[in-house]
């Protein structure tokens, strides 16, 4: 029966990747059915101030805050606070499903990156071929679910993949294009290591098709974090200075990047962005305005309007508040310092290899973030998250609980493979 069990949530876990990878839609049902479920099997601890739980329900607490001093409806009955309140608490039992419930070893999570990894090609070519003209753009409830027609972008050039939105299927690629690197470095045999490297530079393409400039930037951090994991200070510092200069190039020249604005235009469109951000984050500092309020707010005050505020913690500061940027602060400040502590203190080079990529995706999409908000979204949001509890879900195995077998293992590990 335990088999059986096991067997179905990991088919959950690869259902749920699955649909991250194939529709902006999805996803949603998917974490809804599993909190739902986490109410009823979970027979483990219920963490309340445990990392990143407590952030998550922390984030709860506050939004229903929020929407208490600032009141508003969506559609003119949805209280807005609803939307927060929702994919938090979701974040929370999604957290409880993977230290409780799931409680995997790096192993499988190895397992399931590298499938997520492997089929992620979809989205890849998905982009490519709109790029082409061989995926239509037409508005239908299909292509609705299926995240191939445009949100804001209905006459533009960029590929917008299976997100409905081209910086957010560039977010999506950038941490494809990092597990790439990652399964490179973990992949046994010599061609699977070459198709790794391969894929990598299919998902370049993809992220070239999306038209975004920012893009590259968080791949660049994504990938100076996940070297720099490795330990090896003098191999960053060379790829690093490497990447700035193609960065810039690619970032500057109009003509390698297909999208008609060019790179100032989106500058001014951004600056004009973050002032009125930071205006409507000066008249709410304390509380937040949330998510959703803020497109309101913003189109009272500009005549534009726009979903966020195009910076990730410019929005976390306008839609939450000072209170709300604190708390997701500290949650990027502890997941950095436990990721690290989870790699020096791994005894095999796939695991630290794990504990880098996750560490890498994350920077990667906060670089991203500084002029978009990829997180907000849930599919990205759940890329995002999802590394983030496994960070901590490992690091607690690891450094924290010391299972029995540990000084056995690190004594039957050869030297070579503890770097």
């Amino acid at each position: 029966m335990d088999s059986r069990r096991d067997e179905i949530y990991k088919r959950w876990m690869q259902f749920l990747h699955i649909n991250i990878l194939i529709s902006p839609l999805f996803p949603v049902l998917v974490m809804l059915a599993l909190g739902i479920a986490v109410l009823f099997i979970n027979r483990g601890k219920w963490n309340l101030f445990e990392w990143p739980e407590r952030i998550f329900l922390g984030f709860v607490i506050w939004s229903l805050i929020s929407w208490f001093f600032n009141p508003y409806l969506l559609f003119g009955w949805l209280p807005v606070g609803f939307v927060p309140v929702l994919f938090f608490g979701l974040y929370y039992l999604f957290s409880v499903w993977v230290k409780e419930v799931l409680d995997w070893d790096w192993r499988k999570f190895q397992r399931l990156y590298l499938q997520f990894w492997f089929f992620g090609l979809y989205v890849a070519f998905v982009t490519v071929f709109q790029r082409v003209d061989w995926i239509p753009t037409e508005k239908s409830i299909l292509f609705y679910l299926l995240g191939f027609y445009p949100m804001q972008q209905a006459e533009s050039v960029r590929s917008i993949g299976t997100a409905s939105n081209s910086n957010l299927a560039a977010a999506m690629l950038i941490c494809l294009a990092l597990l790439s690197i990652y399964a490179s470095s973990v992949l046994k045999k010599r061609w699977h290591r070459i198709g790794a490297l391969a894929s990598f530079v299919i998902y370049c393409v993809g992220i070239w098709c999306t038209g975004s400039r920012g893009a590259w930037v968080g791949l660049v951090i994504g990938l100076l974090i996940q070297v720099w994991m490795t330990g090896n200070r003098k191999r960053t510092v060379l790829l690093f200075l490497g990447l700035l200069f193609l960065g810039l190039i690619i970032y500057t020249n109009k003509t390698l990047i297909p999208r008609e604005e060019t790179l100032f235009a989106t500058a001014e469109v951004r600056i004009f962005v973050w002032q009125n951000s930071f205006r409507l984050f000066e008249q709410n500092w304390l509380t937040g305005v949330l998510p959703l309020h803020f497109s309101y707010l913003f189109d009272q005050m500009t005549g534009k309007y726009l979903f966020h505020a195009h910076n990730i913690l410019l929005g976390m500061a306008v839609e939450y508040g000072g209170v709300g940027l604190l708390l997701f602060l500290s949650l990027i400040a502890v997941t950095t310092h436990r990721a690290r502590r989870w790699r020096k203190t791994a005894n095999q080079k796939e695991e630290k290899r794990l504990a880098g990529a996750l560490t890498s995706i994350i920077f990667a999409l906060l670089g991203h973030g500084m002029y978009d908000y990829p997180i907000i979204a849930p599919q990205i949001g759940l890329i995002f998250m999802l590394a983030v509890i496994v960070i901590h879900d490992q690091y607690e195995k690891r450094c924290l609980r010391r299972p029995e077998w540990f000084s056995r293992q690190e004594s039957q590990v050869p030297e070579a493979n503890r770097h």
